[in-house]
């Protein structure tokens, strides 16, 4: 009998899932901080990619202070994941106190003008609070893009679970459309901007780095002039975060269509990278950055 791989590791997800809601959220995020060392040092999976990456961003600090972001980055990255499974299992004031927001204003003053918004996130502290916080505030006007995970079975929770909170999902392959609709209806669409780029395309400096970037979103706004916002939440000291909504300035851009493209999407990479380095194992440095 072949056994269905998706269905053991969704076994085991709804079995941690369980433990974490028993635990409630404090002792979820304590436990889940140990669990991250634990595997740093045991399952050290991706940890020479981390590293790498952190050598090339920050060639000035020693081994010793590379290696101790990495480690933190590891418990950074598990009290991400684990939150994000209990998160629809607490309440709106819950989340909402878990949230410090700077910028809300920004959203409902470009809303109440019609156009649609698009957010810019990245994969940095827990983007997943951004869209807890957001969705049941903008009354149904809020879309969030998302990559399907291999695992269909958990793919079709995270569904079930975001339309919990008023969120519309646009899966990516079929986005562009929704994407327009979206903002053509005077809503907000939230992506994560900092996916790599396709080996022969863009390059965009990201900690003095020619660094890959998709430039489909700047393409978007370009197209559209839709409104353009950053959004980016970073994890403070006492494990609540701090929202910043900022608005991008369009008002100077080149003529060029493809010189507006490239500088909307270096700005926002530039803005990305000042928030990095203040809290560097906030980021999700596992992935291969400079692959290519």
């Amino acid at each position: 009998m072949k056994i269905d791989k998706n269905k053991i590791e969704y076994f085991l997800f709804r079995s941690i899932l369980f433990v974490l809601n028993k635990l409630g959220l404090e002792k979820t995020r304590k436990f889940a901080s140990g669990v991250g060392i634990f595997i740093y040092y045991f399952i050290p999976i991706r940890r020479s990619t981390a590293i790498s990456n952190l050598q090339k961003a920050f060639p000035q600090k020693s081994k010793s202070e590379i290696r101790s972001i990495a480690r933190k980055n590891y418990q950074s990255i598990t009290i991400t994941f684990f939150e994000l499974m209990i998160i629809p299992h607490l309440s709106q004031s819950v989340i909402d106190s878990q949230v410090e927001c700077s910028g809300l204003n920004l959203i409902e003053e470009k809303l109440e003008s019609g156009k649609g918004i698009i957010l810019l996130t990245a994969h940095f502290g827990n983007w997943e609070f951004i869209i807890s916080y957001l969705a049941p505030k903008l009354d149904g006007k809020f879309n969030v893009l998302v990559k399907p995970q291999r695992n269909p079975y958990i793919t079709k929770w995270l569904e079930e679970t975001r339309h919990v909170a008023h969120t519309k999902i646009i899966p990516t392959g079929v986005s562009v459309k929704s994407i327009y609709q979206a903002l053509t209806k005077g809503e907000v669409v939230l992506i994560a901007g900092d996916q790599r780029g396709h080996k022969d395309g863009p390059r965009f400096n990201f900690f003095n780095q020619p660094t890959a970037y998709y430039t489909g979103t700047a393409a978007i706004v370009n197209r559209t002039k839709c409104e353009l916002l950053i959004g980016l939440i970073q994890r403070k000291k006492d494990f609540t975060y701090k929202l910043t909504i900022r608005e991008l300035d369009l008002s100077s851009l080149p003529e060029l269509e493809e010189d507006r493209i490239s500088l909307l999407t270096q700005n926002y990479i530039s803005l990305l990278e000042e928030h990095v380095k203040e809290t560097p194992e906030q980021y999700f440095w596992m992935h291969k950055l400079w692959k290519y």
